[in-house]
């Protein structure tokens, strides 16, 4: 595995990443072929779903939305598995819209097996 700071950035950049054929090669880079991604509302397993989820976030809140994803505080990593903050705020401010934490379990390789996105609700401003 990568170090660890690496690996978040290059987690989160997919996100953010308006070029469809990097954004392939993130998720072939990071995730297992027969990884899964959850979220509340969703599963996403493999490369090809996880592929159409990444391209539905980034251009429902990065292209439409204005909003870009950012890291926050310091990843924890033990026994296989990933933990941090993620944020999504609008390109021009520090406030953030939305928030939670990704929790990853990871192979024996060091790639993304199972993904957990959770989404904190934020207090009304």
């Amino acid at each position: 595995m990568k170090d660890m700071a690496t690996f978040v950035k290059l987690y989160n950049s997919v996100w953010n990443e308006a070029d469809a054929g990097r954004r392939r090669e993130i998720i072939a880079e990071l995730w297992s072929e027969d990884a899964t991604h959850y979220t509340d509302s969703l599963e996403a397993h493999g490369h090809e779903a996880i592929e159409d989820r990444v391209r539905n976030a980034y251009e429902k809140f990065v292209v439409t939305g204005g909003y870009v994803f950012k890291s926050t505080g310091v990843a924890d990593e033990h026994h296989k598995s990933v933990r941090y903050g993620w944020a999504m705020l609008p390109r021009d401010s520090d406030l953030a819209v939305a928030a939670g934490t990704v929790f990853m379990l990871l192979d024996d390789d060091g790639r993304i097996r199972f993904d957990y996105q959770f989404t904190d609700v934020l207090p009304a401003s």
